[in-house]
């Protein structure tokens, strides 16, 4: 008795379309080739199916699979497909073919065109495969070309034709609509507070990743944060990134293009110089340079075990040296050195003149007062508006439904409505914004007058950066000794520039860690 020659099945479909008009893979492609099998007297082994879902990284993928299984298989030699384009869409799959066929011996079988193909097939068969061949590229050619011309059709409409970002998604409004893009909670809030929370520049993306991570529930990594902030469909802008174009579009804006640029910016000065913060958490993280060579200050972690086995950490500061300009020991500053300096320049908001304290406060109340009538009113005027432009929209719905204006009027009404919606939720959010950063500013000053440097020493990491945010600017080590500018209106009201450290032999202060640092000098502006 004849032994049954082993076959594999290659099917492939690669649109809804194909799956839906007469390629279905389990419908047609697979069930008439399990015939064809059966009648020519082949055993199948294996089915290889590409779906539509594919993606051209998954078809590849499938197809090396093919290949190799039937490289290793000597006992398998059949290949049946339904079609020439099902097995080969390009000529770099055909030589692949080609080299199973005449290297390898395998015989090639194309239902519906009629066509097997073997090591030793007539000229003519091999011409007939070439053309098809030809005409599976010329095919996967046009399917590209009308991709490409809904992909930018899509674009100058603007509407998103590709995946939506985090905190939006595709959603059908109801079920005589289509799909359109709309934002999804808790996701959106999550994706304006990063924006929101990196545009103080107290957050790397890996200590913002974990910020949020641990407020939020999240599990986020840091090239997703990243992603978030420099994805410009938050500011109402799609970009191509075939062609680098860019194209308006029509759904909810998430920030101000005034926070997207000022994290731009930060994103920039990150990235800009060389750094060795290797993700340790730091007050100070990339707030100091040195005042020799102009490079980063960096902080170390340092672990000291004592002989009853407590172990101690440590953070100490030096200079990264990226120009090589310190040939000597490079000097180390602890963390506690730096506070204890940082903490006795706060001390001078304790000794503000008790009128001069009570005016600031008097200041703040009034400005606070004056603050909730401006933003009462704008946000009125803005919600009055926000409501009259959704109104239209549904009433420019019901009258399509009716028949009283045709969709191209529609569509035109809804995209200036939805143009004007995203400007308004924009001055909305950035209205919330300075309303937050006015309350974290005056919370800050009312107790920096009361407690000074104390509050200082007793915040977290992130309330100092935000507090060293807010006060000084321009800090610089050189070895021990720090050095920094004062903000306005603070430098004004305290009428000084700079706050320097030095040098004192003999004097010592207990804030100071170190027994030749002295508390700061202050200097008045020149």
């Amino acid at each position: 008795m004849t032994e049954l020659r082993k076959a594999i099945i290659f099917a492939r479909v690669s649109t809804k379309r194909q799956e839906k008009e007469g390629l279905s893979l389990d419908e047609i492609q697979i069930p008439q080739a399990k015939e064809y099998a059966t009648k020519n007297g082949l055993v199948v082994v294996k089915v290889f199916k590409i779906g539509e879902t594919g993606g051209e990284y998954k078809a590849r993928t499938k197809f090396n699979e093919m290949v190799e299984f039937m490289k290793a298989n000597k006992d398998v030699t059949d290949i049946i497909s339904f079609r020439v384009d099902r097995i080969t869409r390009n000529f770099r799959d055909a030589v692949t073919m080609d080299d199973l066929r005449l290297s390898y011996g395998k015989i090639i079988h194309c239902i519906d065109d009629h066509l097997v193909l073997t090591e030793n097939s007539s000229s003519n068969d091999v011409t007939q495969w070439d053309m098809k061949v030809m005409f599976a590229k010329m095919y996967l050619n046009r399917v590209k070309d009308d991709g490409n011309n809904t992909k930018y059709n899509k674009l100058e409409r603007g509407e998103l034709p590709w995946c939506a970002p985090y905190g939006y998604e595709f959603r059908k409004i109801d079920a005589q609509s289509k799909s359109t893009v709309v934002t999804v909670e808790p996701k959106f809030s999550i994706a304006r507070d990063i924006h929101v929370r990196y545009s103080s520049g107290n957050f790397s993306c890996k200590t913002l990743a974990k910020s949020i991570n641990k407020d939020y529930g999240t599990k986020l990594p840091p090239s997703a944060i990243y992603r978030i902030l420099t994805d410009k469909f938050y500011i109402g802008i799609m970009v191509d990134k075939k062609s680098g174009k860019e194209y308006p579009h029509r759904y909810e804006q998430l920030i101000s293009q005034d926070t997207f640029e000022r994290n731009q910016d930060i994103l920039a000065g990150h990235g800009c110089r060389r750094r060795r913060y290797a993700g340790v958490p730091s007050p100070y993280r990339a707030l100091i340079d040195c005042d020799i060579c102009g490079c980063s200050i960096t902080p170390e972690p340092k672990h000291k075990k004592q002989k009853n086995g407590n172990v101690h950490d440590y953070m100490y500061y030096h200079c990264t040296n990226g120009k090589n300009a310190h040939t000597g020991k490079m000097a180390y500053i602890s963390e506690k050195a730096l506070d204890a300096q940082v903490a006795t320049a706060f001390d001078v908001f304790k000794r503000l003149p008790v009128e001069e304290a009570e005016r600031i406060k008097t200041e703040l109340k009034s400005s606070h007062e004056a603050k909730n009538r401006f933003q009462d009113d704008l946000l009125h005027g803005l919600r009055m508006k926000r409501d009259q432009l959704q109104n239209r929209t549904r009433s420019s719905y019901d009258k399509l439904m009716d028949g009283s204006i045709t969709q191209e009027v529609y569509d035109d009404n809804v995209k200036r409505y939805d143009s004007e919606l995203t400007d308004l939720k924009a001055q909305i959010n950035r209205l919330d914004t300075a309303d937050k950063e006015y309350y974290m500013t005056c919370s800050y000053l009312l107790a920096l007058m009361a407690h000074g440097g104390e509050l200082f020493k007793v915040a977290n990491d992130d309330e100092k950066r935000q507090l060293l945010g807010l006060v000084v600017q321009n800090l610089k080590l050189n070895e021990k000794r720090l050095s920094f500018q004062m903000r306005e209106p603070f430098a004004t009201l305290f009428g000084v520039k700079n706050v320097l450290y030095g040098w004192a032999g003999g004097i010592r202060t207990p804030e100071c860690q170190d027994q030749n640092l002295v508390p700061y000098r202050l200097a008045t502006a020149q």
